[in-house]
């Protein structure tokens, strides 16, 4: 098909940059900050967290790239100390971010779409007892009306202890995200936080996150051990597209377009004492990082299965699907990661195992007697993902970064009436730059399936007027088979953007 040219929507590009060089006259004065934006940011608290998870990559380029503030959770806690500033100002100290963006299809339609945040994180302490929460409100119209939506991603009150022969362990009650995994994006460990789906190739995975409700421990042993473990009683299910969606499964379509009904979802209930329960142990060993992990709950992404069958109209067999609802099985997960480092190179990998509760669909649009046997046209089987990847700081020249993984998945006891594949095989690359004083940043995301032939390619181009402003312009494009679940149902969704980012 042929790509039409975007032209009148380039009017709106210019606009944009109309704005940066407004803004690059601009002076960095306080701009609704909680402390000098000349500063480094909020200093830790007691109860509160210091990264200990940032990548190698991220570390010796903090001050040079424009971050999201609210990208991870900490871990880690550091005690307070005299030099804290916390108590100045006001009693709530609070960061955040604004992120307008407009963008357009190329062959879906020819409408300007906006997707827009205000996401918002703060903290304090009452007496010995630190609270932290996140709060984001997003409005976009991606869909036929616009939606506004506010979420509590986080909000948790975190006790410090020092029992004997430890360094710490932080208890913290309410909700709370989870970070698991080492993996760029693709991380087959870190699926125990609900995310919000419906805008899937526009959020990156972080910012799709949101928590769980529970009890969390966070114990440091030593410099070399630590536990971390969670206890959630309330589910809650990922937000995923509906048919008519701007990011509709293809599949749902297809259903839909054939006279099957979608039903409510058949979630489970709310609140249940094991609605999930899970744990990491992090240790290092030969200077090597290595986590294990573990989980058992419900699944927040849902799984489609046939909910009602009514009689074949010749044979009177109870083989035609009506409808089919979303479900979420118990799962049991289990993983490991490694992360090693060489100079300017990181070696990492990333492997889980699911025993329960990952369901695939049987083939049975093309012969209905498999529900026969199978009423829910699915099956559950044993599966393994993994990936395999590497980082390289100041490749060839200086503030070229590269990351690079190799994917993978394999399903035990496949059933070749089912319509997954036994292994699904692919790669990630991730190249960025940065020059003009770090003022400018560059960077492309590739991403390819090999069996399918499943592609997206995402290219960014942003410019820093300002230590508290980013404005950028990028694009993203799908291939593949129309017929694939993941890049290639949204070939007729490539689109550009422009997206304006305030930091406060």
């Amino acid at each position: 098909m042929e790509r039409r040219i975007l032209g009148g929507k380039m009017g709106m590009i210019l606009y944009l940059l109309l704005l940066i060089v407004g803004l690059n006259m601009m002076t960095p004065a306080c701009l609704w900050a909680s402390e000098s934006p000349s500063g480094t940011g909020n200093k830790p608290v007691a109860g509160r967290s210091a990264p200990t998870d940032i990548k190698p990559e991220e570390e010796g380029n903090e001050d040079a790239f424009m971050k999201d503030l609210l990208n991870e959770s900490s871990a880690g806690a550091i005690p307070r100390t005299d030099s804290d500033d916390t108590d100045k100002g006001l009693p709530v100290r609070y960061e955040g971010e604004l992120v307008g963006s407009i963008w357009a299809p190329n062959d879906y339609d020819d409408d300007w779409h906006t997707s827009n945040r205000l996401d918002l994180k703060g903290w304090g302490e009452v007496g010995a007892i630190g609270v932290d929460g996140r709060f984001r409100l997003d409005y976009q119209d991606l869909e036929e009306k616009a939606k506004t939506r506010a979420d509590l991603r986080e909000l948790y009150a975190t006790a410090q202890l020092r029992p004997p022969g430890m360094a710490y362990a932080d208890i913290a009650v309410g909700k709370k995200m989870l970070y698991w995994g080492k993996g760029d994006e693709v991380r087959p460990i870190d699926r125990v936080s609900p995310e919000d789906l419906t805008a899937l190739y526009f959020n990156d995975l972080n910012d799709r996150k949101t928590g769980r409700v529970g009890a969390f421990i966070d114990m440091q042993v030593n410099k070399k051990l630590r536990f971390e473990g969670f206890w959630s009683p309330y589910f809650e299910a990922s937000d995923t597209p509906e048919p008519g969606d701007y990011f509709e499964p293809a599949l749902l379509r297809k259903l839909v377009d054939g006279g099957i009904t979608i039903d409510d979802e058949n979630e489970p209930e709310d609140w249940s004492l094991d609605a999930g329960l899970g744990g990491r142990l992090m240790l290092s060993l030969l200077k090597a990082d290595i986590s294990l992990y573990a989980f058992q709950g419900y699944d927040p992404h849902p799984t489609y299965a046939v909910n009602r069958l009514g009689p074949d109209p010749f044979y009177g067999l109870p083989i035609v699907p009506r409808s089919v609802n979303a479900t979420y099985p118990r799962m049991t997960l289990y993983g490991a990661d490694i992360e090693r480092s060489f100079g300017s190179v990181v070696l990492r990998a990333e492997a889980a195992y699911q025993t329960d509760g990952a369901w695939f669909a049987l083939d049975w649009q093309n012969d209905p007697t498999l529900l026969l046997e199978t009423p829910n046209g699915v099956v559950e089987k044993d599966q393994l993902q993994y990936v395999v990847g590497m980082d390289k700081n100041d490749l060839l020249i200086r503030n070229l970064f590269l990351n690079f993984q190799f994917l993978g998945g394999y399903i035990f006891d496949h059933d070749p009436q089912m319509v997954s594949s036994e292994s699904q095989t692919g790669m990630t690359a991730y190249v960025r730059y940065a020059c003009m004083d770090s003022k400018v940043e560059i960077w492309y995301r590739y991403m390819v399936l090999f069996e399918d032939n499943d592609q997206r390619h995402h290219f960014e181009i942003g410019y820093k007027p300002v230590s508290w402003a980013q404005t950028s312009i990028g694009a993203v494009a799908f291939d593949g088979d129309a017929d694939t679940t993941v890049f290639g149902q949204y070939a007729d969704r490539d689109y550009v953007y422009a997206k304006l980012k305030l930091v406060f």
